[in-house]
C-alpha cells in the first residue's frame, strides 16, 4: 500500500455506574491528502483494506493520529493479496483443465505486476496446454533469464520452471535454468537429481550419470537418483 497508514488511539467506556471500564481502542487508518490542509481517511479493516466512505479532516486534525512508516513491515500487502488470490485461483483452474479461465487469473495477476513469477509461469504453462507453443517457449525463456528467479526464496519456482521446460523439450534452457540455480544453492540434491533428467532427455547419457551421483553424494539414501541411477548403469 502506497499511501502512509496513520494509528489513532481512543479511551472508550464500557458498561455503566460503578461496573462502568475504560479501554483503549487502537485504529488505523490510510490516508490521502486532498489539498495542502486536508486529507482524506480511511478505517483499515482486519484485512489491512480501507473500508467504508473515507473522512475530510485537515492536517492539524492530522496532528492527533501517529504516523506508522513501518505499519506494513514483514506484511503482505493488500496488492499482494490480491495477487495470490488472482495466482491461486488461476492454479485451480489449470488443475481442472480449464486453461482460458486459468490465463485470465494469471493475467488479471500480471496486470497489477508483470514481473510475478508464479502468474508467469502458469500463464505459460496454460498457454502450452491450449497449443500455444511458441507464446509458451517465449515465456518460459524470459522466465530462464529472470535475475529475481535465481534466489534462494525462489527456489521452487524455479525448480518448477526447469521442470516445465523440460517437459516441452526445452532442454537447453532447461539445463540453463538448473545450472544458475546450482550456482545460488549448490547444496540441493533435488537440483543435480532435475538436471540430470534433462541431460538424459537430451541424449547426454554418461553426464546425467555424473550429476545422479553428485546427488547421492548430498543425500546417500535418495531413493529416486539411486533407482534412476541403476536403471542407467544397467542399460
Amino acid at each position: 500500500m502506497d499511501q502512509p497508514i496513520y494509528l489513532k488511539r481512543e479511551e472508550i467506556k464500557l458498561g455503566c455506574g460503578s461496573t462502568a471500564k475504560s479501554t483503549i481502542v487502537e485504529n488505523y487508518f490510510q490516508v490521502i491528502e486532498v489539498d495542502e490542509n486536508h486529507v482524506e481517511i480511511y478505517l483499515l479493516d482486519c484485512f489491512d483494506q480501507p473500508v467504508g466512505k473515507g473522512t475530510l479532516i485537515s492536517k492539524e486534525e492530522l496532528k492527533e493520529y501517529i504516523p506508522c512508516p513501518d505499519y506494513f513491515k514483514g506484511k503482505k500487502s493488500p496488492k499482494e493479496i490480491q495477487i495470490e488470490k488472482h495466482v491461486q485461483a488461476g492454479n485451480l483452474h489449470y488443475e481442472k483443465r480449464e486453461f482460458f479461465s486459468a490465463e485470465y487469473e494469471y493475467n488479471q495477476a500480471l496486470a497489477m505486476n508483470q514481473e510475478h513469477l508464479q502468474a508467469n509461469l502458469g500463464k505459460g504453462k496454460s498457454l502450452f496446454a491450449r497449443g500455444e507453443k511458441e507464446a509458451a517457449k517465449e515465456i518460459f525463456s524470459k522466465l530462464s533469464r529472470s535475475i529475481i528467479l535465481y534466489q534462494k526464496e525462489n527456489k521452487h519456482v524455479f525448480n518448477e520452471l526447469g521442470i516445465e521446460l523440460r517437459k516441452r523439450r526445452m532442454f537447453e534452457e532447461a539445463i540453463s535454468n538448473y545450472l544458475r540455480a546450482i550456482s545460488i544453492d549448490p547444496q540441493d540434491e533435488v537440483l543435480y537429481y532435475n538436471l540430470g533428467r534433462a541431460f538424459y532427455e537430451k541424449g547426454a547419457r554418461e553426464e546425467a550419470m555424473g550429476y545422479l551421483r553428485h546427488a547421492l553424494g548430498l543425500k546417500a539414501n535418495f531413493k529416486e537418483a539411486e533407482e534412476f541411477l541403476s536403471r542407467l548403469q544397467s542399460s
